[in-house]
């Protein structure tokens, strides 16, 4: 290699950044050692974090993800919301992303080689922004909503960042890399510990010493990267590694085999039946083989020892309106309908459900008060906090995904790229299910996985147009 290459920008800044990151590590350790009573250690880590963060925004999104599945639990005592390391690293990236564009305005940086398209589902979400900033002026406390509010819009701008920085199929590639591994990390050790703890699978205590806090986390972060692998090795006829994406499919699927959530199951058949219907005619053998598939992978989960009957059990409670989880979700749909026709234009203020909701001795009694004060269903939680204007918005928000992603399919050929349009529409999709049973919290169960795919489909398909002769 010649010293006119090594000095290349793609290969001098990630040297950069590894060595300010291994001097970063130096200060923090003898930092730790002599300030150890005090809070100095955080200050030096946030400071040097959010610098490293300005000079390599696409290496600190990738850090984020690879920490991504490990964050659910907190690192930080229980009293604080924050869900670290995620969220203080992406806090800074939004803040570096806005901050940079900015710049990018104020300097008129006109350079084309520096040019960047719109987010070509910008307005759609700038809106759902704006509408969930401006309902917490109808909150029963400012404060908190407003907290809230710029929370779960900080999440939001990922979808944006993602544009920014997955801009062609290295980044994509760097992108797999950051958070394939930690997934199959966090997958493999959730299954061992519910291996472990088979006779408290129902319950969330199956889930201590694990990663994740509840099986519908588990679930929905294991259905994601379960249906982006399985629609590559349906659709992508183009020479990679089978084996190993084979590999990969067979530790999601096996770990989502070991999810409790009703909820879950429901999205996956749906979300199978969306992969199902975009095999063509002339795949015929494809549809037999899939189907094979799943009727094997059925037989395999009822047929485990004690496993069946727990399934049935599981199954029979569905419909049964004496089942405690059941009667909390009508609760709260019926609570969620009556919050609305009571504010019915820009609802009651983000966040102000599980504000209204818990003054209600009525509604939270014994059985119902150990349930987390959602909705249990994203849609009439929107309705009832963000009214019928933030409700429009959230339909234009989804509309606007899949009419872009159908669109797309219908330009792309067979090959890599279209297997990955089709697993992150597959994916989003289950989530979009998910969201009739389930509240999208702020945090990052959900909102990671689902405003990274939402920018992420646009990237791809950007990708797909400028590279033709690859497919």
């Amino acid at each position: 290699m010649s010293t006119d290459s090594f000095l290349q920008p793609r290969i001098l800044r990630p040297i950069l950044f590894l060595s300010l990151w291994v001097g970063f590590c130096i200060i923090l350790g003898a930092t730790l050692g002599i300030f150890s009573d005090s809070s100095l250690p955080i200050l030096i880590v946030l400071a040097i974090t959010g610098f490293l963060v300005f000079m390599a925004m696409d290496l600190a999104l990738y850090a984020m993800l690879i920490c991504f599945p490990f964050s659910f639990r907190y690192i930080l005592p229980s009293q604080t919301e924050v869900q670290t390391p995620t969220e203080p690293l992406l806090g800074m990236l939004v803040f570096a992303f806005i901050l940079k564009h900015i710049l990018d305005v104020a300097i008129k940086i006109e350079r084309s080689d520096q040019k960047r398209d719109f987010f070509p589902f910008g307005i759609p979400v700038l809106f759902y922004a704006f509408v969930t900033l401006i309902s917490t002026f109808n909150a029963p406390d400012l404060y908190v909503s407003a907290k809230g509010a710029i929370r779960a819009i900080t999440y939001m701008m990922l979808a944006f960042l993602v544009y920014e920085v997955v801009q062609d199929r290295r980044e994509l590639r760097r992108l797999f890399v950051a958070t394939i591994p930690s997934a199959v990390i966090a997958v493999v050790w959730t299954s061992i510990v519910l291996v472990y703890q088979i006779d408290q699978w129902r319950w969330t205590s199956a889930y201590y010493g694990a990663p994740f806090t509840n099986y519908t986390a588990y679930g929905s972060f294991t259905t994601v990267f379960l249906f982006i692998i399985l629609s590559r090795l349906l659709f992508d006829p183009t020479p990679y590694d089978r084996v190993l994406w084979t590999g990969l499919l067979s530790i999601f699927a096996g770990g989502l085999i070991l999810c409790f959530s009703r909820g879950v199951w429901i999205s996956v058949i749906m979300a199978f039946g969306f992969l199902f219907m975009q095999l063509g005619r002339g795949e015929q053998h494809k549809k037999i083989l899939f189907g094979a598939v799943i009727g094997v992978l059925i037989l395999v989960i009822f047929s485990l020892p004690g496993l069946s009957n727990l399934i049935f059990d599981r199954i029979s409670t569905i419909f049964n309106l004496q089942f405690a989880s059941n009667r909390s979700r009508l609760l709260r749909w019926g609570q969620a309908f009556l919050m609305f026709l009571q504010s019915p234009i820009i609802g009651n203020g983000y966040g102000a459900f599980a504000m209204i909701y818990e003054q209600s001795v009525a509604l939270v009694g014994a059985y119902t008060a150990k349930f987390q004060l959602g909705a249990h269903s994203e849609y009439l939680q929107v309705l009832a906090e963000l009214g019928i204007v933030g409700f429009a918005v959230w339909l234009w928000v989804i509309i606007a995904f899949f009419r872009y992603g159908l669109r797309a399919l219908q330009q792309i050929g067979v090959g890599f790229y279209r297997s990955m349009i089709v697993g992150l529409m597959a994916a989003e999709f289950s989530m979009f299910v998910l969201f009739t049973v389930f509240s999208m919290p702020s945090g990052d169960e959900l909102a990671v996985p689902f405003w990274l795919i939402y920018g992420l489909l646009p990237a791809v398909v950007k990708m797909a147009k400028q590279e033709p002769a690859m497919e």
